[in-house]
């Protein structure tokens, strides 16, 4: 496959996480006056990480509105939207 077409698939995958539709996934980060959310595809996240897909089974995430909430108050927004590009 041509290089092209690489770069068109990492650039659509970058607009998933830019547009914010179809997420299936809330992702908290921060403390106190510095928490953001982030909004993913758990798809995508399981697929590219064994923790996200051990963090979204039912004994770690919270199910809300047909969607997964995660919380890490222990991160960064600054760094986990490093990692979660990433990823």
């Amino acid at each position: 496959m041509s290089s092209k077409f690489w770069a068109e698939l990492s650039s659509d995958y970058e607009k998933l996480f830019e547009e914010e539709i179809g997420y299936d996934v809330i992702v908290y980060t921060g403390e106190e006056q510095n928490v953001k959310e982030f909004y993913a595809h758990m798809g995508i996240l399981c697929k590219r990480s064994q923790y996200f897909c051990a963090a979204l089974s039912n004994e770690w995430a919270e199910k809300k509105d047909g969607k997964f909430i995660l919380r890490k108050p222990n991160i960064s927004p600054h760094l986990f939207n490093i990692v979660l590009r990433y990823v």
